[in-house]
């Protein structure tokens, strides 16, 4: 099975402050997210729990962000031995997953006969995935699943609420219903498909109008509309993703345990 790595480093990361985009943003040992995420693919690939054929990575338009992360790009792959390619993006996620798919076709080539192309769509900002988890997302694909996501149980109570709008609250929300958690899954990446079926249903959702893009937050979600199925495989913790500023404190406490917060009381039992 041909398969190539997607990871998406578009994101402007406006609502994680930190002056630069999201995949530039230094993390507490100095190191970019982006060379982390590398590196969580290059050890996924070491260990054996990925048989990787390239990297492609979708930047931001913007030159001046495109060529930092390009020079990040080259710095691991050369460190690593990853074959690594970057791409611009575009303004919304599905956009720069879009152009990334196009990279990675041109990386995999034509189809031929018994020689099934693979890819796994992965987000920059979650750096620290484990091995064990791009294995699993390939088993589920060699095993012929067409799409497969990681995912972990969700620990919250999740409420649906609707905004009323009386004269004496306006613009309040209320709880409208309670969902069952035993149901509910909280879905990481890399994300694994099918190549081909991506593609296609990449295809259908551009054509469902402008505003689709921004509604697609995952690719899973192109896939269901699509009418595929989606396998889930366990995930795992260390595959949280860093959108606030709070997420980045968690990342520069596993970097350095020392500056996590100590513990002043027992647990509850």
């Amino acid at each position: 099975m041909h398969t190539t790595v997607l990871i998406v480093a578009a994101g402007s990361g406006s609502r994680l402050q930190a002056g630069v985009p999201k995949a530039l943003a230094a993390l507490g040992d100095g190191r970019t997210m982006l060379e982390h995420c590398l590196e969580s693919v290059a050890a996924a690939q070491s260990t054996g729990a990925l048989q990787l054929n390239a990297v492609a990575v979708v930047v931001p338009a913007r030159p001046e962000s495109a060529a930092a992360l390009e020079q990040v790009c080259r710095t691991v792959g050369d460190r690593t031995g990853l074959m690594v390619c970057c791409v611009p993006g575009g303004a919304e996620r599905a956009d720069s997953v879009r152009a990334g798919l196009a990279a990675v076709r041109a990386l995999a080539g034509a189809a031929t006969p018994g020689d099934r192309h693979a890819v796994l769509v992965h987000d920059a900002a979650r750096p620290f995935v484990p091995p064990t988890v791009f294995h699993a997302v390939v088993t589920a694909l060699r095993e012929g699943a067409a799409a497969v996501v990681p995912a972990v149980a969700v620990v919250d109570t999740i409420k649906t609420v609707a905004t009323t709008a009386t004269d004496a609250a306006p613009g309040t929300e209320q709880v409208t219903g309670t969902l069952g958690r035993a149901g509910l899954r909280a879905v990481q990446t890399p994300q694994g498909f099918d190549l081909a079926a991506l593609e296609a249903a990449h295809r259908r959702a551009e054509r469902e109008g402008p505003a689709d893009a921004a509604a697609l937050t995952d690719d899973a979600m192109a896939m269901e509309a699509a009418g595929h199925s989606v396998a889930v495989v366990p995930g795992d913790p260390l595959g949280f993703k860093i959108t606030t500023r709070l997420d980045l404190m968690l990342a520069d406490a596993l970097l350095d345990p020392s500056t996590a917060p100590s513990r002043t009381q027992e647990p509850h039992p």
